[in-house]
């Protein structure tokens, strides 16, 4: 959003469940002070953030029809990927409905200061993320919350409308359930059902023309990016655009890994495709391009392709030789069927239907730093997406019963920059239908570079429609999937899982034979063992864990028995990522393999300590791999999962539950450490010249590695159990005054004088007093 001033409203990053009600909105370029709406009928609402972080995609989702948290890094995640690494991936994300009233363009929205959509007052409930502390379920029957069944690991579920808009609201109300899942296919991925009801009685009645459409403002890198996160951006679509471009039908890398080497092959390491010549700057050749790496596999690109051996015959894109399994050369013709080793090859091809955008290369500093490559530390190479799953058009137009140059598909992918963002209804409304005049005639915008645009703000608007006659009580239903991949490759793969996991327990539908998700069973995937209950205390050079018994307990929903086999405890330093195993135990007797569950590696062959609830960290050696004592004063984080047996004569591999159960503020949401310390007892209680008193970092460079997230303190180390601690400015005025009296032996400072105001840069000095004493004296630097 151009310079995208904003407030800050909270310093405190959301990884929990937590409300944010009533919440003053921040600021954009246009200097938006709060919702029209709101204060020209003075209707109050509780618009909600919540957040979806049982994967390795955290994002709030909101009941005011956006997704993701435009106050990033700074309040709540948006798009953050992985989870806990400090970089997002949006900015804001948003839900449009437009329609034709009296010949006139309409469009409601959420749109950054702009919202129209907001929470229904006529529901029993409003906003739920499960699970959650009340063991309910969610459905979509009635207004009850506890009808239907769970369909992810972590649902949730909004209704709102636009009839608190003053701006000629349609009358539509909108139901949407979130879906997210921790399992190694589907935790990159946060996947919407949503229902649009014209509601009877209230709006202008039956509509025409209408399109839904989502418009993601994707400031890919933020929090991450050293220099600007917005302007640096590039958009494209993958999936059949018929004549609006070619990328649709090259065929430079593998769909399917036909011959078994465990990779799509055609991909460098930052999963971008090695043919790609100008990938993210149109004046630098992509590091990576090499003619001699294609990967032609007979398919289009951008189609997902599906091997099932229930599906029709596949039919080859492209005449084109390639390596098939065991170094065979596999012969493709375009329209024949698809052979290889002398078997007739089944499933299902489909285009993507997928809009996406990721980082290229900033024009505005020296070096190449498309995805941030030259910082190991904060790289950005994911991929933002989202795709259309299912839509009643689809429905309507099975892709088995059409041609490939016929094919149904979203009416449209747009692309814009801040300058172009369209103020109006009509404005927004063109560019749903394509007809704005910077579609330049297409319906299937083509990469910025073929149209000679430059790397800078892009936003990409993905819309289906338009649907006629919506009369009043009628449904339109959709699946929206949008989620974060490693380049283009992991973009690719994890929505291709997402259409293969939406038709898995189907009984009829299929890519081909398109059902909506209330229609039959869908998305009946594998699931682990549930998340146990944590909680972890400090002790002196380490910390006590004790967790619950519930995954030993419950019965797996699609097996229909209790499935565990052990548990696995993990630590992490200073954040909520790099994750260290430390420790796992079973209720199997002898030698049992363990699975790095990210990989699906195996790491050791051993006999595991029995099944325990248990465990103090003091650091040691587990798997052959050291991990060191806790050391006073700094953060450590810790999850315990659960994990099932390998099934393989029900092929179904072992898989682990959810690294999401590390303790959490009761009111914030945010991840609470625990942070090993000294506890004096009662005759343990030495004396000022006997403690090696520090502060820590000294000096302070504007951060330290124990802060949870962009806090400002430092830590007063080695401590008696009780003293004063006052601190002076270089010219000897006091500046703040901390009673230390827990008992610890740590205190820390958050850099805020006793007049209330930030510290500024300086040499400071301290004076620890304790009784009668002889005080201790020291100094430390600041270095905004």
């Amino acid at each position: 959003m151009g310079t995208k001033a904003r407030v800050i409203i909270s310093s405190l990053a959301m990884v929990g469940l937590f409300a944010a009600s009533s919440f003053t909105y921040g600021k954009s370029k246009k200097e938006y002070e709060g919702p029209p709406s709101l204060k020209a009928t003075g209707f109050s609402v509780e618009d909600v953030l919540k957040v979806h972080n049982i994967g390795k995609l955290w994002t709030a989702t909101t009941n005011y029809g956006v997704y993701g948290d435009p106050e990033a890094p700074l309040r709540f995640p948006s798009y953050e990927w992985p989870g806990g690494s400090g970089t997002h991936y949006n900015w804001e994300g948003r839900f449009w409905v437009g329609a034709i009233v009296g010949g006139e363009k309409f469009v409601s929205h959420a749109d950054y200061g702009d919202y129209e959509l907001h929470p229904s007052q006529d529901e029993e409930w409003q906003t739920w993320i499960y699970p959650a502390e009340d063991d309910f379920l969610l459905g979509w029957s009635g207004s009850n919350p506890k009808a239907g069944r769970m369909k992810s690991l972590q649902d949730s579920y909004v209704v709102f409308d636009d009839l608190n808009s003053n701006s000629n609201p349609l009358g539509v109300k909108i139901l949407q359930r979130g879906l997210t899942w921790s399992t190694n296919d589907l935790d990159d991925l946060i996947i919407y059902e949503i229902a649009v009801i014209n509601i009877p009685g209230v709006g202008p009645g039956a509509l025409g023309g209408v399109f839904v459409s989502w418009c993601f403002d994707a400031d890919v890198g933020t929090g991450a990016d050293p220099s600007s996160a917005n302007i640096d951006d590039l958009v494209a679509f993958d999936g059949y655009d018929g004549d609006d471009g070619d990328t649709d039908i090259r065929d430079w890398v593998e769909n399917v890994d036909w011959n078994v080497n465990g990779a799509l092959d055609g991909y460098d390491d930052w999963g971008i495709p090695y043919l790609l010549e100008k990938h993210a700057s149109p004046s630098i050749v992509n590091p990576n391009f090499d003619q001699t790496m294609a990967s032609p596999d007979g398919f289009f690109d951008e189609y997902t392709v599906i091997v099932d051996p229930s599906g029709p015959e596949l039919m080859w894109h492209k005449t084109v030789d390639f390596e098939g399994p065991g170094g065979q050369t596999v012969n493709a013709v375009a329209g024949e069927v698809v052979v290889i080793d002398g078997e007739t090859i089944h499933g299902y091809c489909v285009p993507r239907n997928t809009s996406f955008m990721y980082d290229g290369d900033d024009p505005t500093t020296p070096e190449y730093d498309a995805g941030e490559r030259q910082n190991p530390a904060q790289p950005v190479p994911g991929y933002i997406a989202g795709r259309l799953l299912y839509s009643d058009l689809l429905k309507s137009n099975p892709l088995a019963e059409i041609p490939v140059d016929e094919l149904i598909m979203p009416y449209s992918h747009m692309w814009w920059n801040w300058n172009s963002d369209p103020g109006s209804d009509i404005q927004k409304y063109d560019f749903m239908a394509a007809t704005h005049v910077e579609a330049k005639g297409k319906r299937f915008m083509p990469h910025p570079f073929d149209i000679g645009a430059p790397e800078f703000d892009y936003r990409f608007l993905l819309s289906e429609g338009p649907f006629d006659n919506f009369n009043e009580g009628d449904t339109l239903r959709f699946v929206f999937a949008s989620g974060v991949g490693h380049g283009l490759r992991g973009m690719r793969e994890n929505l291709d899982n997402a259409l293969v996991a939406y038709y898995s327990g189907s009984a009829t539908g299929n890519p081909y034979n398109p059902t909506s998700f209330d229609a039959e069973d869908h998305w009946k995937v594998p699931v682990p063992p549930p998340v146990p209950n944590l909680v972890y205390s400090p002790l002196n050079e380490g910390a006590r864990l004790a967790w619950d018994n519930k995954p030993e307990t419950e019965i797996d929903e699609m097996l229909g028995r209790i499935d565990f086999e052990g548990y696995k405890v993990y630590r992490a330093k200073y954040s909520t990522e790099n994750w260290q195993l430390i420790y796992a135990c079973d209720n199997v007797d002898g030698q049992v393999k363990v699975i790095n569950h990210a990989t699906g590696d195996s790491i050791a062959f051993v006999d595991l300590d029995p099944l325990t609830h248990t465990l103090i960290d003091t650091g040691g050696m587990f798997l052959g791999e050291v991990y060191e004592r806790p050391v006073n004063g700094l953060p450590y984080y810790y999850i315990v999962t659960a994990y099932d047996p390998d099934k393989l004569s029900e092929n179904l591999l072992s898989i682990e539950s959810a690294r999401s159960n590390f303790m959490t503020d009761s009111e914030s949401g945010a991840p609470l450490a625990v942070t090993p310390q000294k506890l004096y007892s009662g005759l343990d209680d030495p004396t000022l010249d006997e403690l090696d008193i520090k502060v820590v970092p000294n000096p302070y460079k504007g951060t330290a590695l124990f802060e949870a997230r962009y806090e400002e303190k430092i830590m007063f180390t080695n401590l008696p159990r009780s003293c004063k601690i006052s601190i002076f400015s270089s010219t000897g005025d006091l500046v703040a005054i901390i009673e230390h009296t827990d008992g610890s032996s740590t205190e820390f400072w958050d850099l805020v004088s006793r007049n209330d105001q930030d510290v500024v840069s300086g040499l400071y000095l301290y004076v620890v007093e304790a009784g009668k004493q002889d005080a201790v004296s020291g100094k430390f630097v600041i270095i905004r």
